[in-house]
Formats: C-alpha cells, structure tokens, sequence
C-alpha cells in the first residue's frame, strides 16, 4: 500500500476488502517504497487502533507515517508525518479526532483525522509513551503512560489531574482503566497489581498472585467483573472483581503453550459483556482463541511468513488486527474467524450415522438437543437481555436483525389469519400505486402491494391514508424475505409506535404534533422560536419525519440502528427521536431563512452524528417533565393477538367512520330525503359563520342554534338508518355522538390544546411578538371575528374536500 501527500491537500484512494476470506483476513497491509537507485525497501508497521462506531483504522509505521482507513466508505488516505510515534487512539466523543504520542519532544497530540491539522498538544513525559486511553465515565478523562509514569489528564483545561512516578520502583508493564471506569489497573514488572479507584485516585486493592511469574498482561471482560493475568509462566488466572477471589487457574502447559505476552477479550454478540472468548499471543507469536468456559482451544492464527508481533482488539470485537514481526499488518473480522473455527471443530467431530430417510429426519427435528437450543434461544431473545446487548453495541447484528425485531414485537405467527387476508387479493386503492413511486424492482413492488393490500383488508382506514406507502417502504426492503413477519411486524408498530395518529385522520395527528412541539419547547426553546419566525409549524419539523418513519432523513444504516433503538423501547421513544434529530441538527436548522429551505431539509438525507443523535433521544426520553411526557397519554406495549384472526385495530377515528355511514345511508335514500347530507353540512356551516361575526350577544344564540343543528343532523340519522339495519347496528356506540364528534374534531383542528406554548409564553413575557405559528399556539376565546370568519371559511373547505373523497371511495367499493 502506497499513496501521497500533496502539501496538506488529502487526497483518498479506494480500498478493497475480501468478502468472506476462509482464514478472516480482509486486508493485508504492508508499506513499500522505491529507493533512489530503484531497489524496494518494505517499512514495518508499529501501532493501531480502531474506532467501531465510524469503522476506522488508524496505523502507523516506524518512521512516522499515519495511515487511515475507513471500512464502511472503502477508502484510505494518509495524514503528514509526524515523526516516529508509539501510541494511537481516537478521541470517543470526538470521532474525528485522532490522539497520537510521538517521540518527538515526547508530546502527546491531537490531530484532526480529515485536515491533519493539530489541534491540542500535551507535553510532561519523560519517556515514549506506550499507552494511550479515554475513560468511559469521564469523558474529559484521558490516560497517558510510559513505563515510567502514569498521567491521568483533565481536558477542559488540559492540566494533570494525578501522576504515578515509578523512577525509583518497579517500571509499569500495563495500566488502563476497567470498562465501567470504576477502578484503574495498573501492572508492574515485579509482578504485581495495583488498583486505585478512579473517582478518588485512592488505592482499593492489591494483588500479588504467587503462582505468577514474570507478570505481563492484565484484560477485562466488556462488563469489567472478571480480570485475566498472565505472563512467562505457563499459567491463566481468572479473577473477580465483585468477590477480589480468583475464580479459576488454567495450566496452558496442556495447551503446547510455554508463556503469554499478551491478553484481550473477544467481545461476541448476545454475550451480554460477559466474554467467553480469549485471546493469547503465546511466547512463540501464535494467537489462540479459548473458550474459558469449556476450556478449549477453538482456534488458533499462525501465519506462514511471519509470526504475531503483538495484535489488537477494537471495542466492540468485530475486528481486530495483527501486527506481524516482518511489519505487514492481517486485518481480520471476528465473525469470520469464529464461523472458521466452528466449521473446523465441526469437521473434526466424528460422525456416526447421518439420517438418512425421512422418519430418522423427523427423529433428529424432535430430539431433546433441538428443544434445548430452543429454550436457550428463548432465554437469548429476552428483552431485557436484548436491550442490554443493544446499549453495548448500538446496534443488532444485521444477520440476527429480523430474528431480534421478531422477538421483541412478539410476533404470534398466525399463519392462517395472514392467509385469510392475503386471499382477499389486491385492494382496489393500491392497484395502480406503481404509477405513484418509481419502484425498480418487481419483487419489492409486489410485497408493498401484498402488504399493503392485508393492511387496509385488516382496517378500511389503512387504505384511504395516503402517507402510508412511504411509511411502511423501509420495512418491506428489510423484512421482505419473510411476509408474514413483515405484516405482523408493520400492524405492531401501528398499533403501538403509531398510536393517536389517526385519531383525527384523514386529516393530521394533532394531539402527537401538540407533544413534539411542547418537548421542543421545553428542551430547545431557541430552535422552536426560529421555526415560529419562519411560520414554520410542527407539520414540517415533525409530521414529514414521521410519515416515513425517518427513511427520507437517515440513510439504510442510520435507518436500521434507529429503529432497533424504537423498537427496543417505549413507544415514546419515536417522538423523542424526532426531537432529538431536530436538535442535533440545530446549527444547520438555524442557518436556514425561508420555509421552502427547512421543508426541503427534511425530505433529504443530511449527515449526522448517529451516536449524539441516539444519546440526546435517550437524554430527552429520561429528562422530560411527567406533565408533557408522551407516555402519560400512551398506553403500554399490546402485541397482536395469537390465534385464527388478529384483533380489531381501535385507534379508527370515530368521527370518519359516521361521516362515511351517513354518506352510504345518504345514496340510499336519497330520493325521500328533503336534504342531501351535503347540503345539510354546507347549510350548517353557513349558519355557523352568519353567527360567529355577530355579536357576544348573539354567540349565545350561536350555540343554541347550533344545538338544534344538531338534532336536526341526528334526525337525519336516524330516518336514514332506518333503511339499513346492518349499518345502524355498526355504528350503533358511535352514531348518538356523531355530531359532537365531528364538529369537537373540527374544532380541535384549528385551536389544538398546547398548556406548554402558554407557559413558554410568559416565561419570556414576549408580548410584543409579531409571530403567527398555528401549532405553536394554544385555543383563545378572544379570537378576532375576521379570524374566525376565515377559519370557518377554510373549515367548510376542508369538510367539503373530505367528503368528496368519501364519496369517491364509496363509489370505487361499489
């Protein structure tokens, strides 16, 4: 591998890995340049170091040169040369920032991995620094040592928060901190373990375990209860942390192996922090695997050009690298070493007798092994569990990812309910819906038609909504393979992570909008005020998230870690997620001085960093006040019912469903009936906005007048539904509030209860405000009657456009 630097320009080269190698080894590298008299001389790498949640690589050669490498874009650059260095490592809540500790001048610096500019330099060591590390609980927390001292740092103000000297003692053959943070470990080289506590520097424990010798490497399960020592001596000790007892000691000797130079844990998915997996870089420069468990070496790596000089785990397990004694570097996925070694374990095992008709097969299916794996898997998919493994790695792995949603949706499988809508065939609103996206592929299109189809078979409302196509699209691309998950899995999500959605459909969620915006307000009262400036309302910054499901603003990544978050949460997670997007985004946002901008800002992808983005929803989640929390008005998680039919969808909006009843009741009877249900509703309104601009006075009578609109209106029902039994009896617990049900929605879409805007309000006492925002405003008595007047105007508008389109849709049901 091989590039240039053309002053502080970088410029990227493309990087190619091998898709599942046998050995593991993705990528090989080693850096060769040309003398001047045209002989290649190769330069030997030193040190690496991963960062998991960008999939970057930072290694460096003996002479200073700093290569990057990203996994996920498939490229690599090279930063300039600063001298020979011994350490690296990436800053974690900065993932941009590389750390690197070079020889010269023994200084630690910060160096932006994307400019290659330095941005901080620490100076204080007296030796080159082997070891560079970040606390997780202290993230302004950094660790520096040499073998001859220990520097914690404080970064807000770049000062030393505690030193350890060892100039006169034993030298430091290992210090870093435990996983949790809680403690920091330190190895000498007269084979003993000192332990200080990191919130006081005061030392807890210290271990000198006799059966050691020449002591050189300590590791740390992901959780931090169980420590592993080792060194020269052919001899493991495992030990707790919760008890301070040594847990087992294993004689490597039975292994072939003499002595360790080095230890790491495998962090392995579902292991809940708890790793099995350890690696040994042995005395002659081979890596082992071992399974503590059973006490079985699994695999082991031994190159045939060269042997392990030292190796590299990243955070998360998914790679890690060895640094060979010639200088080339194996980058190696962890997945396919350990589905390498299970085949390989797999052919060594002998085999009996394979089944070999159909009755041994049935005998095999039905075996106690294959009830035992099932309740272990049971026990895996639990919550709880999943939910710890998800906090631990920020995502689920992409192999396991339908099996995980599957379980935490708890899916019943109905196969028979499923078939009885699929029977039904394609529903006449999504026969054409080919003509409304440009879907490519064939078979993508005919599973969005088949889902959508069973959808609005399952609940009439899910085929006159016109955002749902978009919102269910991101599924179908994930879960397609299986179509009976993908319906379960889309009906959960509606009836759970969609609730009070569609209680005022078609026309927009009110009551969800009113919650984003008073969480808004509460958290990012500056943000909120430059959407009102602009009249921007929640519709925008919210409602075109939610409508389909973040699609349009995350990419396919982003996308499918969001949703393992969603749904490994309560259902208001969703709502804080969009929250959250807006205020990570703030700095773009508020740079943005027109409607059309922000509108077109949140119908396309813009980058983000996933793991603020993730934190601050959590943040929100946990830091929002009882009394506008979304799960004071959600109620609990509800999985769909197991058995020959899924349970009524009840989130229908009741005041529709009257208004369609009395249009097909209306076509009936339209010959006897003095009035069309038309002409009463535009007679009606028309009284409605006659009396809204008279007086107070006359509002009185306004409402009495009204009132007996009202029973007229009810009248109306009642002869009509006497032609149709089978539709009175359907509506029979809606149809005596039918009224009052459509004008209180009529009612609530202009003047939509907000009890935080009026709290905001007064806390900034802004009463000069020329700011005119619909969604940011809560309902007033003392409305002008020109506003009114228009209101009205604009409500009989939309009263009329909803029952043109019911009208369509009865007729194409006809």
């Amino acid at each position: 591998m091989a590039t240039e630097n053309q002053g502080d320009n970088i410029k990227k080269y493309d990087l190619k890995l091998k898709s599942r190698p046998k050995d593991g080894v993705i990528l090989q590298l080693h850096h060769t340049i040309r003398g001047s008299n045209g002989e290649s001389r190769r330069i030997r790498f030193t040190v690496g170091s991963f960062e998991d949640t960008q999939n970057k690589l930072a290694c460096a050669d003996n002479v200073g040169n700093i290569f990057l490498l990203h996994f996920a874009d498939l490229q690599f650059w090279k930063l300039k040369n600063l001298g020979p260095c011994t350490a690296l490592q990436f800053v974690p809540h900065d993932l941009e920032t590389l750390v690197v500790a070079t020889t010269k001048n023994l200084e630690v610096v910060f160096v932006d991995s994307e400019t290659t500019k330095i941005t901080l330099t620490l100076t204080g060591h007296t030796a080159p620094i082997k070891h560079i590390s970040f606390s997780n609980s202290k993230i302004n927390n950094l660790l520096t040592a040499s073998p001859v001292e220990a520097i914690l740092w404080e970064l807000k103000n770049h000062t030393k928060y505690f030193t350890l000297n060892t100039n006169s003692g034993p030298q430091i053959q290992q210090i870093l901190f435990t996983p949790a943070s809680e403690y920091l470990v330190a190895c000498f080289q007269n084979d003993t373990i000192q332990i200080w506590r990191h919130e006081t520097m005061k030392s807890v424990k210290q271990i000198i375990p006799s059966e050691l010798k020449h002591l050189k490497s300590v590791a740390f399960t992901m959780n931090g209860r169980a420590m592993a020592m080792s060194g020269l001596a052919p001899v493991l000790i495992l030990f707790s942390m919760d008890t301070w007892k040594a847990l087992k000691s294993v004689d490597l000797l039975k292994y072939n192996i003499s002595g360790i130079q080095q230890l790491s844990f495998i962090p392995q998915m579902f292991d809940g922090g708890s790793n099995k997996i350890l690696a040994l870089l042995s005395s002659d420069c081979i890596l082992y695997f071992l399974d503590i468990e059973s006490l079985k070496v699994i695999h082991k790596i031994h190159p045939e050009s060269s042997g392990i000089r030292k190796f590299v785990v990243s955070s998360t397990g998914k790679y890690f690298l060895c640094i060979l004694q010639q200088g080339e570097v194996n980058i190696y996925n962890s997945s396919y070493v350990m589905d390498y070694a299970k085949s390989s374990l797999d052919e060594t095992t002998p085999k009996n007798m394979l089944p070999c008709s159909s009755i041994s097969r049935k005998c095999v299916e039905h075996s106690p092994k294959r009830v035992e794996v099932q309740q272990r898997m049971r026990i895996c998919m639990d919550s709880a569990r999943l939910r710890r493994i998800l906090m631990q790695y920020g995502e689920y792995p992409d192999k396991f990812r339908s099996i995980i949603w599957r379980s935490l949706l708890v899916t019943p499988r109905n196969k028979t309910a499923y078939s009885v809508l699929v029977d039904k065939g394609i529903h006449h609103a999504y026969k054409e819906i080919e003509n409304q996206f440009t879907i490519h592929s064939s078979v993508t299109l005919k599973n969005l038609k088949r889902l959508l189809s069973c959808l609005a078979h399952w609940c009439p409302l899910f085929g006159v909504m016109k955002f749902l196509p978009s919102f269910v699209f991101p599924f179908v691309k994930v879960l397609q393979k299986d179509p009976l998950l993908l319906f379960e899995s889309v009906a959960t999500v509606l009836l759970n992570q969609c609730q009070l959605w569609f209680e005022y459909a078609p026309f927009p969620p009110i009551s969800i909008l009113a919650m984003i915006e008073n969480i808004l307000a509460e958290h990012d009262q500056q943000l909120l005020n430059h959407f009102c400036d602009l009249g921007v309302t929640s519709q925008t910054y919210a409602l075109t998230i939610l409508e389909t499901a973040f699609s349009e603003v995350l990419t396919c990544s982003e996308w499918l870690i969001l949703w393992d978050h969603i749904l490994s949460n309560e259902p208001a997670f969703m709502l804080m997620a969009v929250v959250s997007y807006n205020i990570v985004q703030k700095n773009a946002l508020r740079r943005l001085q027109s409607h059309e901008q922000l509108e077109k800002f949140f119908h396309m992808q813009n980058p983000i960093d996933k793991k603020s983005f993730l934190k601050k929803s959590y943040i929100l989640l946990n830091e929002t006040s009882d009394e506008i929390h979304p799960r004071r008005f959600f109620k609990n998680f509800m999985a769909l019912d197991k058995g020959t039919c899924y349970q009524q969808f009840t989130g229908y909006p009741k005041a529709t469903i009257c208004l369609k009843l009395a249009k097909k009741t209306r076509q009936k009877a339209q010959k006897t009936d003095k009035y069309s249900l038309r002409e009463l509703t535009r007679r009606t309104q028309e009284r409605e906005i006659n009396k809204n601009n008279s007086t107070k006075n006359e509002s009185i009578e306004f409402e009495n007048s009204s009132e007996t609109d009202l029973e007229e209106y009810d009248n109306f029902l009642d002869r009509q539904s006497k032609g149709d039994k089978k539709n009175n009896h359907n509506c029979q617990g809606n149809g005596d509030h039918s009224n009052a049900m459509k004008y209180d929605l009529l009612n609530n879409m202009h003047y939509p209860p907000n009890k935080y805007s009026h709290k905001s309000k007064q806390k900034t006492h802004n009463k000069t405000s020329k700011r005119e925002c619909t969604d940011c405003k809560a309902s007033s008595h003392s409305k002008s009657n020109k506003r009114t007047s228009e209101n009205k105007h604009i409500l009989e508008k939309e009263v009329e456009k909803l029952i043109k389109g019911y009208k369509n849709s009865d007729r194409s049901e006809d």
